[in-house]
């Protein structure tokens, strides 16, 4: 029993240990991956805004130097006279410390009077400028983002036009047609005279083809140039509508990834959404957790992208980690409360074992094991009740063996006493029969002298022949002639056939009666009827002063059994008669009153009917006699 218990709760443990398991896993690898990416998208999404600064910065910059051009005298006393060389080396050396590409100055109607990086190029128009336009009609410093034609730069100088050059999905090529478009950041300020009156304007900015520099700054600032396993942490773009126009995304070669393009599920996420769009993509060769922003010019178009991101490997490799220690956790956990379970079971099992080997000892017959309480749990409540159980059982055994030694010892004395009275019953009958006719004949001839003393014969010898026959009675031990009866009406039947007895007594006697429905059972009549008069008139004996006989039935839990109790509030039995009270021959009565065999040929006829009489009294306070009957 004990292997198989701990057998079968060790796997019931296992089996819910291990899927706990197995559930912690699947869920746990599901948060770590969540929040492995999350980490991933919020560092790269922070990135971006910090990328964005860089830009912000650069043309607030921009702006700066422009605007402080057009507030100096030396400009807006050359508008006028369109005096261009005295503004020329003041706006180069301006543009050069500002870092700018382009600083050129154009009069009130947008023609171009001077550029600094290109002076021998002038009187075009520089409306096509967006943000010189809005400068201009606005009468305000504007400053954006454009993407302006190839042409346009290449008036600036070949130099500038040779960087701008972006040759699409290939390496970089310089690009005669001018038709490759160029993204510049650009402002402009309008020149005032003190009248208030605008005269011009000067407009300068930084082109970011090719500009590298721009984008080696974010990703310096960001991840300070950091490599994971040879490539490099992260990576900042700028984007020309879908074209990488300036990076530091790396090709097989080492060189740098100007002229690829953005996959086109990105690019129409990017596009489509028009606001940041975060996720794993890939970069030229490698994934990357990326991050893109639109770039809107000054009528808030799209016109290309800002993008930064971080190398997923590093991630992948991070969350790679975290799983096998969360793993190696979880199976440590498993381990150790397989372990525990074990001991678990063991705990469990022990206390329930010595309880089985000590029942079995109960049922053969060991009542004196006692189990130690191993705790203070159910199970050593168990264990405590268990020996409470085994000491009343016990006692019990103690007191049936003692009631059995009883009942066998009473009926073998009633056996050998029943012999015996049949015998003696047979043996003195015919003399008594003989005398009692003989007296009887003489009574009737006897004078008046010797009929006193006759008479007397006559009766005793009467009484001696009712006491042999009670002898026969007893003796007889006849079988019963068994039929379905109803208890309560033979009852009924007993007390009705008492009641000239209660009419003759002096005492008052109160009886009651409780008889509840019962089934029919299986006995003989005249033998129950015989028993319930007995039973009566012992319990009007017991009461000469008076008092109360209750007789109640009722039907045992069980269904099966019939209880009958006969009451009175009498005088009751010393509890020393108890033993003896169904005994042949004893009476508590007093002498002439009876031949004590009553209850002893009552016990028998209950005992032939395979029930049980029990008696209970109290001296002074009255005697119940308790019969049970099998319902057959």
């Amino acid at each position: 029993m004990k292997t198989t218990l701990k057998r079968q709760l060790l796997v019931r443990f296992v089996a819910v240990i291990l899927t706990t398991g197995v559930v912690s896993c699947v869920i746990g690898t599901v948060l770590i991956n969540k929040w492995t990416m999350g980490q991933a998208e919020d560092r790269v999404g922070n990135s971006l805004n910090a990328a964005r600064e860089v830009i912000n910065h650069r043309l607030e910059n921009i702006e700066s130097t422009v605007r402080f051009a057009s507030s100096t005298a030396l400009v807006r006393d050359a508008l006028p006279d369109k005096d261009r060389s005295r503004v020329r080396g003041y706006l180069e050396d301006l543009r050069k410390k500002g870092g700018l590409d382009t600083l050129d100055l154009a009069d009130e109607k947008g023609t171009v009077l001077l550029r600094s990086s290109n002076p021998g190029v002038a009187g075009d128009i520089a409306l096509n400028d967006e943000t010189v336009q809005k400068a201009l009609s606005s009468r305000a410093t504007a400053s954006s983002i454009e993407v302006v034609p190839y042409g346009l730069i290449r008036k600036e100088g070949e130099t500038l036009a040779s960087q701008c050059a972006i040759h699409r999905d290939g390496p970089a090529k310089e690009e005669q047609s001018g038709a490759t478009p160029v993204m510049v950041l650009m402002s402009a300020s309008p020149v005032f005279q003190k009248n208030g009156i605008m005269i011009g304007v000067v407009y300068g900015g930084e082109v970011l083809n090719r500009n590298n520099e721009i984008v080696d700054r974010i990703r310096d600032i960001l991840y300070r140039n950091e490599k994971y396993r040879g490539k490099d942490l992260g990576v900042a773009t700028i984007f020309l509508n879908n074209v990488r126009i300036a990076t530091n995304s790396r090709n097989e070669d080492g060189t740098r990834a100007i002229g690829t393009t953005l996959s086109k599920e990105v690019f129409e996420k990017v596009l489509r959404r028009g606001g940041r769009w975060v996720g794993k993509a890939q970069v030229v060769h490698d994934w990357y957790i990326m991050s893109y922003e639109p770039i809107r010019n000054v009528h808030n178009d799209i016109v290309g992208f800002l993008s930064v991101g971080m190398l997923e490997r590093m991630f992948a490799d991070m969350r790679k980690e975290t799983l096998t220690i969360f793993f190696g956790i979880t199976l440590l956990g498993v381990v150790l409360s397989i372990f525990i379970a074990s001991l678990l079971s063991d705990t469990i099992v022990k206390p329930i074992d010595s309880l089985v080997q000590a029942s079995h000892r109960i049922s053969q017959g060991d009542f004196s094991v006692i189990v130690t309480p191993r705790s203070k749990n159910e199970i050593g409540e168990l264990e405590a009740t268990f020996n409470l159980m085994a000491s009343s059982l016990e006692a019990r055994n103690l007191e049936i063996k003692r009631l059995t030694e009883r009942h066998m010892a009473r009926s073998e004395k009633l056996a050998s006493i029943g012999r015996l009275a049949a015998g003696i019953a047979h043996e003195i009958n015919n003399p008594l029969t003989s005398v009692l006719t003989f007296s009887s004949l003489l009574l009737r001839k006897a004078d008046e002298s010797q009929r006193e003393k006759l008479d007397i014969i006559v009766k005793e010898t009467t009484r001696c022949g009712e006491i042999v026959r009670e002898l026969l009675n007893f003796a007889r031990q006849s079988e019963p002639k068994k039929e379905a009866c109803n208890i309560n009406k033979i009852i009924v039947s007993a007390l009705s056939l008492t009641k000239n007895q209660l009419k003759v007594s002096d005492s008052r006697i109160n009886t009651a009666v409780e008889l509840q429905e019962l089934p029919p059972s299986m006995a003989d009549r005249d033998q129950l009827l015989e028993v319930f008069i007995n039973m009566v008139i012992n319990a009007l004996d017991a009461m000469p002063q008076g008092g109360d006989l209750t007789t109640k039935t009722r039907l045992l839990e069980d269904g099966k059994t019939i209880e009958i109790t006969v009451s009175d509030t009498g005088q009751g039995i010393p509890e020393e008669d108890l033993e003896k009270i169904f005994e042949p021959f004893f009476t508590t009565k007093e002498a002439g009153k009876g031949t004590g065999l009553g209850l002893a040929v009552s016990y028998g006829i209950i005992e032939a009917h395979k029930g049980s009489i029990d008696v209970k009294s109290e001296v002074g306070k009255g005697t119940t006699f308790i019969i049970t009957l099998p319902v057959e």
